[in-house]
């Protein structure tokens, strides 16, 4: 299933080209803007992975763990003695000033039988309270894979945890799969979890409003719990007249079907760039007119119409990824271990990848815009970089007593061709019989010469 983000100007005169004087190819203000060229980030900042910054979900995850392990003597108790009743531990937030901003949490304890007198067996701790479940654990491999199947494994995706109940991870919008499970009548049991992901439920815009008036469409896919195979490809993605393209070679450039938790907006430098259409998501992708890392490419069949009569007839392709390509992935460990071997600083280190990777990419850029036909700067065989050893110097030269010249003929001749041709043996003559010893050899032989000869 496809959905299109729609960014359209109500008139072409109010369309305006806001872009950067250093993106090439920027349109004139009354046009859609083309942008076919922009300065990279910088490709390399830390010798390191990329920081995270835990989310509250994340953080009242953790919490809610150390909860269950501090209680869980207990909670094996029950569990053990309730089987065929428990259905698992629900913990319930609510927002506050407690546990540092956390909120206030509580634990749900789910029975099929007598809930408040089946909990009041393990613990009066008011930390816990029961309610009745809709199923028990024994049984809740078979009834939620169940579920994930009526709804869609490419909607739902199903989850276990040790005393926890079940979940199903939800790649939908929320408001969006409300409608649906109203519509089709979804009575789903009590303690069975929907946990809404995030990416399906974005808090920022598919087109940020001060660059709407430069892009005709933004056509996205809809998001799915189905992951898309790990590959890595790389081309520019470039604007004409408000239309996105896959810069590829040849006259033959597709449209773009952009990944739905993707976004273009305006960055710090006035750049048109890609982003995360969530906040706490503080990734950065690459900027339009820059070579890109696009993973997963796959020729969507029934391409948008809006799409087409906005761009004109194209073939489309689907992209998975929108990273920028210079310094794309783990390229840091191989500039440390480039540093290590080197003896020299991080600083130092850090300043050759980049200005490696900058030339890199500025020949690239040339080749594909201007006709160029330089060679670039091969930093994968340089720095080390994609795991590719670094190149060692050149050997000494050999001293002339201890050089010799190869021999123009060969030392030995080469061995004539094999020729398939069987062993002929005689047939035993009429009325003896072959001795035992040579009976079975016979037998081998035979079949061996009908199957060279083919008869």
């Amino acid at each position: 299933m496809i959905r299109l983000a729609v960014a359209l100007c109500a008139s072409l005169a109010a369309c305006s080209a806001q872009g950067s004087s250093e993106e090439r190819g920027a349109a004139s203000a009354d046009d859609y803007a083309t942008i076919l060229e922009a300065p990279l980030y910088t490709p390399i900042t830390t010798l390191g992975p990329a920081g995270y910054t835990p989310t509250i979900e994340d953080r009242r995850h953790r919490f809610a763990d150390r909860l269950e392990e501090r209680h869980l003597p207990m909670l094996r108790r029950l569990k053990k003695g309730e089987i065929g009743n428990f259905g698992g531990i629900e913990w319930r937030w609510k927002d506050g000033p407690d546990n540092d901003g956390l909120g206030t949490v509580s634990g749900v304890a789910f029975f099929l039988r007598d809930p408040a007198a089946s909990l009041a067996r393990y613990t009066s701790d008011p930390l816990f309270s029961a309610e009745r479940a809709g199923f028990s654990r024994s049984d809740q491999d078979r009834i939620v894979r169940e579920w994930e199947q009526r709804i869609g494994p490419e909607i739902a995706s199903a989850g276990f945890g040790n005393m926890s109940v079940p979940w199903l991870s939800i790649f939908m919008v929320r408001a969006e799969f409300d409608t649906l499970r109203e519509k089709r009548g979804w009575k789903l049991p009590a303690n069975l979890l929907l946990r809404f992901e995030p990416r399906a439920n974005p808090d920022l815009p598919r087109v940020a409003p001060d660059v709407a008036g430069q892009i005709r469409y933004f056509a996205q896919a809809e998001i799915t719990s189905v992951p898309p195979p790990a590959l890595a490809t790389f081309d520019a993605i470039v604007l004409r007249d408000g239309c996105f393209f896959i810069d590829e070679q040849g006259n033959d450039d597709p449209l773009v079907l952009f990944p739905f938790e993707t976004g273009v907006w305006r960055d710090e430098q006035e750049h048109l760039a890609f982003r995360p259409r969530v906040t706490t998501d503080t990734r950065r992708f690459g900027r339009v007119g820059t070579r890109l890392q696009l993973g997963y490419r796959g020729q969507v069949n029934d391409p948008p119409a809006e799409l087409i009569a906005a761009c004109d007839k194209h073939r489309v392709v689907a992209v998975t990824s929108l990273d920028q390509a210079a310094g794309y992935g783990n390229d840091w460990f191989a500039v440390r271990k480039y540093r290590d071997g080197e003896g020299i600083s991080s600083a130092e280190a850090l300043r050759r990848a980049n200005e490696c990777l900058l030339a890199q990419e500025r020949t690239m850029t040339d080749n594909r815009l201007r006709g160029g036909r330089e060679h670039p700067t091969q930093c994968a065989r340089v720095l080390g970089i994609g795991g590719n050893p670094v190149v060692p110097p050149p050997p000494p030269p050999l001293l002339p007593g201890m050089q010799t010249q190869s021999a123009t003929e060969p030392l030995f001749p080469s061995s004539p061709p094999k020729k398939l041709v069987p062993t002929r043996w005689r047939m035993p003559v009429r009325g003896t019989r072959p001795c035992r010893a040579t009976q079975g050899a016979h037998r081998d032989q035979s079949r061996f010469k009908y199957d060279l000869l083919g008869r």
